[in-house]
């Protein structure tokens, strides 16, 4: 692994904003240890529930840790479709253990941990006798999208430094073992995984985005 003079290019930021776009497939070329620093602090300077900053950000370039992070996910898909009985469920499981197998082939995996947080508010109605099913009506989860703002500036960043990532959430059914095999302190738990890599090519197509118009109104 080497730590290559890295100069950061300068992009405008809503070129980069708009051209960002999940990308699966990198080429062998490593990125550089000072490129990585400058994503893991992309998440770091973002907004968190009552600044928390309840997070970690680990950058796994081991190959032999991400073949045991992999052989985790698949050994627990496979525990998942010995409880299904309906074949077509158990071939839509399929697909996902597929797809949550490709970040062994990215040069860096970023795994991010949300660090065990308390919410005041649900703990003050708990102490003032709400059930737990009460409190689910008001549990935000403010810690979990604390956690995607950082992902989504780690992504930016990488866009802006000419790296590619994608953002993955399926391989979380393993998010047990990566504890123990990451040293995650108890409490806390991996959340999502983010690949890195430079792009193999320059053809991926961006899936087309909703109009302004379908997502966007105002109230005045």
């Amino acid at each position: 692994m080497s730590e290559n003079v890295f100069e950061t290019p300068k992009r405008e930021f809503f070129d980069v904003l708009n051209t960002r776009k999940t990308i699966r497939k990198y080429t062998n070329k490593i990125p550089p240890v000072e490129a990585i620093k400058i994503i893991a602090d992309a998440g770091r300077q973002a907004p968190s529930a009552t600044n928390t900053q309840n997070w970690e950000f680990i950058a796994i370039y081991d190959d032999t840790m991400k073949e045991k992070m992999a052989k985790c996910v698949e050994n627990k898909y496979d525990e998942l479709q010995n409880r299904v009985e309906n074949e077509i469920d158990k071939a839509k499981l399929n697909g996902y253990k597929y797809y949550s197998m490709f970040f062994t082939k990215a040069p860096v995996v970023f795994a991010i941990v949300e660090q065990k947080r308390v919410s005041t508010m649900l703990t003050i109605l708990e102490k003032n006798g709400m059930t737990k099913e009460e409190l689910n009506c008001y549990d935000n989860r403010s810690s979990i999208l604390s956690m995607g703002a950082a992902i989504e500036n780690m992504s930016l960043a990488a866009n802006a430094l000419g790296l590619a990532t994608c953002w993955m959430c399926a391989p979380l059914v393993a998010y047990k073992e990566f504890s123990e095999l990451l040293n995650i302190g108890k409490g806390n738990k991996v959340i999502s995984l983010l690949t890195v890599g430079y792009p193999d090519g320059d053809n991926f197509t961006r899936p087309p985005k909703k109009t302004l118009e379908e997502v966007f109104r105002i109230i005045r």
